[in-house]
């Protein structure tokens, strides 16, 4: 199994490993030139629209769960195994995924194709959502039913909510580094470790008040200069992860980005790191890291910042809470200095 090309959650891990113990079977979907000639679309999309079939093919693994699928904001449609739904889109940025309890998988962005009809298939087994030729996806809709109607769509409450993780729709937000950043008169450097291996090629975002801090994965690690002072840095996954940080200029200090299994789904963790206690750690962890820095060909990029904004008004709040000390955090203060 890939999991360069895997974007599952911990839970979803659980249940995979369990159903691959048992037999095997599954529909295999090919290129039906009689059945695209019957396909006829259910509707046609507007130059404002974007249409998306979604196609969960017939499945043994899994096959009695049902898998909500979420459109943004919302959740739109319950996909069956063997199922297809179509969603009506406005055109412009569009992030779609599915949610099985509470946990999400199968990610894809779906970004300014105004006036189109796109097909999508999910395979529960890796959780991989692949976009599909028109005559695949036509093919597929035809040897599928459609799925049920769900009614007035609701929340998309899934735990990962991709406005604080949009790394898991495919940006490549960071790229390899040569130059270590070193602390200066004037401001501190902390490096936040990702060394945890548990679903390692899953990316998790880091934020502060700011804005967009970086993307994690196992292996890597990036650095953040800052002002003396206080910072805070929030991670989403399960729950929310707090760290809020007192930083004198002229030192660096560590972070641990910890990945854990969760009840449902991956349980993030931002971590001070003490230089005394874990100094043979830090100096294994400084050997074998990987530096990573944010690539600005990609940060920059119009439907990466449009997220970005979303991001920082969906997580206003949240720093609201935790400044009025009704959530919980963790401390890094100048005795974490090294």
């Amino acid at each position: 199994m890939n999991f360069e090309n895997i974007k599952l959650n911990a839970g979803r891990l659980i249940v995979l490993a369990t159903v691959l113990l048992s037999t095997a079977c599954s529909t295999t979907y090919k290129v039906d030139p009689e059945l695209v000639a019957k396909f006829k679309p259910e509707a046609v999309p507007t130059q404002e629209q974007t249409f998306v079939y979604v196609i969960r093919g017939s499945n043994f693994q899994g096959g009695a769960r049902g898998a909500w699928v979420a459109a943004n904001e919302n959740v739109v449609a319950d996909l069956s195994n063997g199922s297809h739904t179509l969603l009506k889109l406005a055109s412009g940025l569009n992030s779609i995924h599915l949610v099985q309890g509470l946990a999400g998988f199968g990610y894809a962005k779906v970004d300014n194709k105004p006036g189109e009809t796109l097909f999508y298939s999910i395979d529960y087994t890796t959780g991989k959502m692949t976009e599909l030729t028109s005559d695949m996806g036509a093919s597929m809709i035809m040897e599928t039913k459609k799925a049920k109607d769900i009614g007035e769509p609701r929340k998309n409450d899934a735990y990962d909510n991709l406005l604080a993780n949009p790394s898991l729709l495919g940006f490549k937000v960071m790229k390899p580094s040569a130059e270590p950043m070193i602390a200066d008169a004037e401001t501190a450097v902390i490096s936040f470790y990702r060394m945890e291996t548990l679903i390692g090629e899953v990316p998790f975002d880091i934020w502060s008040k700011a804005g967009y801090v970086g993307s994690t994965k196992a292996g890597d690690y990036f650095q953040v200069r800052v002002a003396p002072g206080k910072h805070t840095f929030v991670a989403l996954s399960e729950r929310y992860s707090v760290l809020e940080a007192e930083v004198e200029a002229g030192k660096e200090y560590v972070v641990e980005f910890d990945v854990d299994m969760g009840w449902n789904q991956a349980h993030v963790q931002i971590l001070p790191i003490d230089p005394v206690k874990s100094a043979k750690t830090i100096k294994k962890w400084q050997a074998k890291a990987k530096l990573m820095t944010l690539d600005d060909s990609v940060v920059s990029l119009p439907e990466f910042q449009q997220r970005v904004e979303m991001a920082r008004e969906y997580l206003l709040p949240k720093f609201k809470s935790i400044d009025a000390g009704e959530m919980s955090t963790r401390a890094l203060t100048t005795q974490h200095a090294l």
